[in-house]
């Protein structure tokens, strides 16, 4: 066991914490409801805020945001092999601190669910070339069961970084749309009752009139094949596509 700061400050608690206590005030209080987050929001302090009021709590957590509490060196489990794992228990809050070795250290901290029932999940050993069975503490598996979604949705951000192609497709000079201006361009089409399937820009496309291509500094990705970028541009229509001896997707797009 170790023993916390005590009382705690709202004010002192960061931006993340902020955000979670703010989510919150619509929860009944002392009525054992249990909230799930990841490293971003949580913290020791923030534990026992909400476990103040009458709210439990199981996340993720930076090591760095565990001062005090002294936990077994990343080297020594990692000696002991996956699935070792060492604990400590914050007296203020009840919180339970575990840390549990995977491919690298995993920190989380809960107040509502501890070790027990152990269970194990399967890993992929790479040097065996084979899946084998890891010890996992009950803590772990609840928050796979309600942060797998979550987790899951980062990591296909991380994946299909769909802010860099959207800037890959930005006609030369374009600056780029923020996420406030897209949001109030979608709210404004929908309150407008415009038509979201057929873009203006199909509408105009196969007009046969005015579509002349251009040359510009830097390659864009082609509209038609994807795969490929090019130099070349409608005039009119305003986005790059293909137009070489092998491949006329400028034709190809304003004819099909």
């Amino acid at each position: 066991m170790y023993t916390g700061k005590g009382s705690v400050d709202v004010s002192d608690l960061g931006v993340g914490a902020v955000f979670v206590l703010r989510l919150a005030r619509g929860i009944p209080k002392h009525k054992n409801y249990k909230l799930f987050f990841d490293n971003w929001f949580s913290s020791l302090d923030l534990a026992q805020t909400l476990s103040d009021q009458g709210m439990l709590t199981l996340a993720r957590v930076k090591a760095n945001r565990l001062k005090g509490c002294a936990l077994e060196s990343d080297s020594k489990l990692k000696a002991r092999g996956r699935g070792s794992h060492d604990w400590r228990v914050e007296t203020q809050s009840n919180a339970i601190v575990v840390k549990w070795y995977d491919n690298k250290p995993v920190h989380l901290i809960s107040t509502c669910a501890a070790l027990d029932p152990e269970d194990t999940c399967r890993r992929w050993n790479g040097k065996r070339k084979e899946y084998a069975n890891v010890k996992r503490p009950y803590c772990v598996k609840e928050y796979n069961r309600f942060m797998g979604g979550v987790d899951l949705a980062d990591m296909l951000l991380e994946l299909y970084r769909i802010d860099f192609l959207y800037r890959r497709c930005l006609a030369a000079g374009q600056k780029p749309m923020n996420l406030l201006q897209f949001k109030t361009d979608v709210a404004r089409a929908l309150l407008s009752g415009a038509s979201l399937a057929t873009p203006k820009r199909d509408s105009t496309r196969l007009d046969g009139q005015g579509h002349f291509p251009a040359w510009i500094e830097s390659k864009q990705r082609c509209r038609v094949c994807v795969q490929a970028h090019s130099k070349v541009k409608c005039v009119k229509c305003e986005v790059s596509l293909c137009f070489t001896p092998n491949r006329n997707c400028f034709l190809t797009y304003h004819t099909m």
